[in-house]
């Protein structure tokens, strides 16, 4: 969920279980690469925020991993730039906590709060209020992905300066129903804070919800609706074992009339995919090649785990 309270705007990120991969090598400043297509922009400018302070240092990112559409609400920019930033700093051998990938994702853009471990209220801008909620109940997330792209940097700068009293309130009640369900493992108050996120979210500007999305949400028995915020990514929530089969919604959307897009993979013709709810933050990745991957936040769903493999823990 996604809203505006306490002077901030602010984020409780989904991560789910899709993953991105990065690979880092030191390399003579001339020759460092990362980041050199349009695509990865934003990769390459972490590096250089990451690297500002060690002059004479540069490393080549190569990233892999899970694809997932972009510019939809996955986070897949904070993937890209937690898997980067962490393997970067595993191969220069730099030591500390994940707040350094925190700090400079958060001067590149406004960054999901999956790159911490667990489940997260945090300040997606600024990183000043970051929360821990614990970790997540077993539940899983039906994505549903809508034609179309936002940038995320577009968007929070278009977000209102001034925001109605009963908006706020909503946000105030959803963020501690949502707190509130993650630590007692209330999935009903999860779904319900997710429910009510996505509708204040008129206020912001943000389009409503699909044909038929609520209809199924009832049909099917869902525990609540997510949805990317800043996206064109939907989500159902539902308990790990009442998760009905993908296909089953795509056809109660396709005949409520939803115009809808393939899911995941980006180039997969399934325009329903069942994802895992998990937690955030960085590991070791379990393969023999030193790599990181940054797990993907459902903000809506959407959003993100870092992980690398044989190297020190961060």
């Amino acid at each position: 969920m996604q809203g505006f309270g306490r002077g901030r705007w602010l984020q409780i990120a989904a991560p789910v279980d899709l993953y991105r991969t990065a690979r880092a090598e030191v390399v003579p400043p001339a020759r460092s690469d990362a980041g050199a297509s349009r695509r990865y922009a934003k990769v390459k400018r972490g590096l250089e925020i990451l690297l500002r302070d060690r002059p004479g240092c540069a490393v080549r990112v190569k990233l892999g991993g899970n694809e997932v559409p972009r510019g939809t609400g996955f986070g897949s920019s904070t993937a890209d730039l937690g898997a980067a930033l962490r393997a970067g700093m595993d191969a220069l051998g730099l030591r500390g906590s994940c707040e350094a990938v925190v700090r400079a994702a958060l001067q590149v853009e406004p960054t999901s709060g999956s790159l911490l471990s667990g489940l997260v209220l945090f300040d997606h801008r600024r990183g000043t209020i970051r929360e821990p909620l614990g970790p997540p109940p077993t539940l899983n997330i039906l994505c549903i992905r809508l034609p179309g792209a936002v940038d995320t940097v577009t968007f929070n700068r278009g977000l209102p300066t001034r925001l109605p009293e009963h908006a706020l309130r909503a946000w105030r009640h959803a963020f501690g129903l949502c707190a509130e369900g993650i630590a007692h493992g209330d999935a009903g108050k999860i779904g319900a804070a997710a429910t009510a996120s996505a509708a204040a979210a008129r206020h912001l500007g943000c389009p409503p919800a699909p044909p038929g999305l609520e209809a199924c949400a009832r049909g099917t028995t869902a525990l609540g609706i997510l949805r990317a915020h800043s996206g064109t990514v939907w989500g159902l929530l539902y308990p790990e074992d009442e998760t009905p089969a993908p296909e089953e919604v795509a056809d109660i959307l396709k005949h409520g009339g939803a115009i809808t897009a393939p899911a995941l993979p980006a180039r997969s013709s399934a325009t329903v995919a069942s994802l895992r709810l998990i937690g955030g933050g960085c590991r070791v990745a379990p393969s023999s090649d030193m790599r990181l991957s940054s797990r993907i936040d459902a903000r809506g769903p959407p959003e993100v785990r870092s992980e690398a493999d044989a190297a020190p823990p961060l």
